[in-house]
């Protein structure tokens, strides 16, 4: 028998969320024993109901979990792109002495938004102005805003507590809820840039740092008024991806050496201005975004960021092939688009299986509110209902095939009304 890379080991996975089932999968086929917590049933849990084992313990319950790694002889804890479980797993893998791809130092550097700013200044990666930063805005400072500006919580996630205000009076409304929104009740107020935004992710593998991709954000409105927008869809790569190798490329595969994480995924988020030719990026995560675009890459580059994860977390030395990566995705056109819900109650979803059927560019989909359920009425990434991740030879194809989904898929509230906002293929030509 061959003997694989992971036998003798035992994996816990918090949560079922996006990643989970990537982890397991990897994990199992190189011969982990693969245990997955939360508190889904296995039935609304895909990760459960391929794991070798599950258990309905909630990923907040810390002290049923460490009893479940005592006597399970759990080698490592892993979640997949949720922050929430992905901080669990690192205060339990600190308190068991497991391995975890960063201390919770470089996790705060990069996570929260104030700590990530001072980075990008320190390794001259192009930002937004910092107006102030800590917890109630001072009365002296108010008058050295210029607005528009952007409010945010230091370490929230999600877009939750995040406005953009046009004036003094706007900003003291929402200064309090942005507070609230904050674990350590901090907001920072920067300076509000306009352009086209985007998401680029850097795998950081054995030490070595590679730029994996970079997107379009493609955004929309939920509610009228000053709202942070939602990503119906992310289309790599990035039309104006030359300019961001040229100009900010360096500087963060910089940043990234110097945090000094062996293994890790990083991504960060910014905005192009076309007029001027420049790029303000303006925060970070130490983990996958939601879109997971490790989930086209593999299939295109043969790379999976990860996996690295998993090696480390299992104490075996990463075999990533950090030269294989290819943010052009080898002229692929690649995407990760949604429905957006408006909020209400799921009365019906027609059309989605067999549209998915007929349209071959379509690799992965989840849908996340089933018929009967609640969509949020936010304006946070819980809006994304429905969610396509697409491979295809062009754009235009790509265009072709969002137009189809669009057509032959229905998604009603209870009233009989329409409650998604989709994807405009004509976009995809343009970053507006």
């Amino acid at each position: 028998m061959i003997k694989k890379k992971f036998d003798g080991k035992t994996l816990l996975v918090l949560g079922s969320n996006v990643g989970a089932v990537d982890i397991i999968s990897y994990a199992k086929a190189n011969g982990a024993h693969t245990i997955a917590a939360d508190y889904y049933p296995p039935e609304k849990s895909a990760a459960k109901r391929i794991a070798d084992e599950h258990v309905l313990i909630s990923t907040a319950d810390l002290e049923a979990l460490g009893a479940l790694i005592e006597e399970k002889h759990v080698d490592g804890v892993l979640s997949g792109i949720s922050e929430f479980n992905l901080l669990k797993a690192m205060e339990l893998s600190e308190k068991y002495d497991l391995p975890f791809y960063c201390t919770r130092e470089q996790w705060h550097k990069i996570e929260r938004k104030n700590e990530f700013r001072a980075l990008c200044e320190e390794y001259k990666v192009p930002c937004p102005r910092t107006y102030y930063t800590g917890g109630e805005i001072p009365e002296d400072i108010w008058e050295t805003f210029s607005y528009p500006a952007v409010l945010k919580p230091v370490d929230a996630s999600t877009s939750a507590g995040v406005f953009i205000c046009h004036s003094e009076e706007e900003m003291r409304i929402h200064e309090q809820e942005s507070i609230s929104k904050s674990e350590s009740g901090k907001i920072i107020v920067e300076e509000f840039v306009a352009g086209d935004e985007f998401t680029a992710h850097y795998t950081i593998a054995d030490g070595r740092v590679s730029l994996a991709c970079v997107d379009n954000r493609y955004p929309v409105a939920v509610h009228e008024g000053t709202v942070t927008t939602i990503p119906v869809a992310r289309v790599y790569p990035c039309l104006y991806i030359d300019e961001y190798i040229k100009q900010v490329n360096p500087a963060m595969l910089n940043l990234c050496k110097g945090l000094g994480v062996k293994d890790a995924i990083l991504f960060i988020q910014g905005m192009y201005d076309e007029e001027t030719n420049s790029f303000h990026v303006f925060e970070a995560g130490l983990r996958s975004a939601g879109e997971a675009p490790y989930r086209f890459i593999s299939r295109i580059n043969g790379v999976n960021a990860m996996q690295v994860l998993v090696d480390h977390a299992l104490s075996v030395d990463s075999d990533f092939a950090s030269e294989q990566e290819d943010p052009f995705m080898k002229g692929k056109c690649c995407g990760v688009v949604s429905f957006v819900a408006r909020g209400g109650k799921v009365g019906s979803i027609t059309g989605l299986e067999e549209a998915v059927r007929a349209v071959p560019s379509v690799v992965e989909y989840e849908s996340r509110y089933p018929v009967g359920s609640t969509t949020p009425d936010g304006d946070t990434l819980r809006q994304l209902m429905i969610r396509f991740v697409m491979i295809c030879d062009s754009r235009d194809r790509m265009a072709e095939d969002i137009a189809y989904l669009n057509e032959h898929i229905t998604v009603l509230d209870e009233n009989g009304s329409n409650m998604v906002i989709k994807m405009l293929p004509e976009r995809l030509y343009g970053t507006k």
